[in-house]
């Protein structure tokens, strides 16, 4: 297929996703009150048995992988695989930026990018700035407020309707999916997970020894910290609460507001 083809399809693809979303959320809520906003959980009883066969998966799989990164993984070796996952990050936060119409986020995600080529990525030439991270999710977030119900998805973990849409959008746009090989990308998504994974062993373990309701307190943490990526850090949590981390290239102000709530 030729190029033109191509842009046809992937163009045709996008949109027709674009209209699956329009016709799977309702209006967008007319409070703003977190409570209201984001208490639609109808497909609770399904999403709580995926919920409990991805914490099996983590106990069997990936907490094991991730102990043994923390513990035999060298630190000179862990800065730079940090960085390269971070600077494989910066393509698509470019375009959803511009998507977004944001220009300042978009030249310093092409700033590092560009600036991170002559160590072949494992570098951080801009170490005074803290990474920049868009999606799919937070650009539709413009056009469809309301994020639908929420969605617990195998091995990927929270998501909700419109999140859902956008990973699939950001498989099709990312430019670094586009010409990496399949292993490749594998390799950065697996990467991703096991990084956040064993920067939160022993923290993950007590919170979800303490919770009264793990699956309830990982989605409050989710829906809450994605309202801040949509709002570029301008919306304040009521509470946080545990996730499990197990989506691959799971957002990493998820991560970060972890960070903070277990602190």
């Amino acid at each position: 297929m030729s190029l033109f083809g191509r842009g046809v399809s992937l163009g045709l693809r996008v949109l027709f996703i674009t209209g699956v979303i329009a016709m799977l959320i309702n209006s967008p809520a007319s409070s703003d009150s977190y409570v209201q906003k984001y208490n639609s959980d109808p497909f609770e009883a399904p999403n709580r048995l995926i919920f409990s066969f991805n914490v099996g998966l983590d106990q069997l799989v990936l907490q094991p992988v991730a102990i043994a990164y923390r513990d035999l993984m060298p630190p000179e070796l862990k800065t730079p695989i940090n960085n390269l996952l971070d600077n494989l990050q910066m393509p698509l936060s470019f375009v959803h930026s511009l998507l977004q119409g944001d220009l300042d986020s978009a030249n310093l995600a092409a700033s590092r990018f560009f600036a991170s080529i002559p160590t072949l990525f494992l570098g951080n030439p801009v170490p005074h700035q803290n990474p920049l991270y868009e999606d799919s999710g937070q650009t539709l977030a413009i056009w469809f407020h309301n994020p639908g119900p929420y969605i617990m998805l195998p091995v990927l973990g929270p998501s909700n309707i419109r999140d859902t849409a956008g990973t699939i959008i950001d498989f099709f746009i990312d430019p670094f999916s586009i010409v990496a090989s399949p292993g490749i990308r594998s390799i950065r998504s697996v990467g991703s997970t096991i990084r956040f994974r064993a920067a939160n062993i022993e923290q993950i373990k007590s919170l979800q020894k303490d919770s009264l309701d793990y699956y309830a307190a990982v989605k409050s943490l989710y829906e809450q910290s994605r309202e801040n990526e949509i709002r570029n850090g301008y919306f304040k949590p009521d509470t946080m609460s545990p996730t499990i981390g197990l989506e691959l290239d799971a957002a990493p102000m998820l991560k970060k507001l972890l960070n903070t709530a277990i602190k």
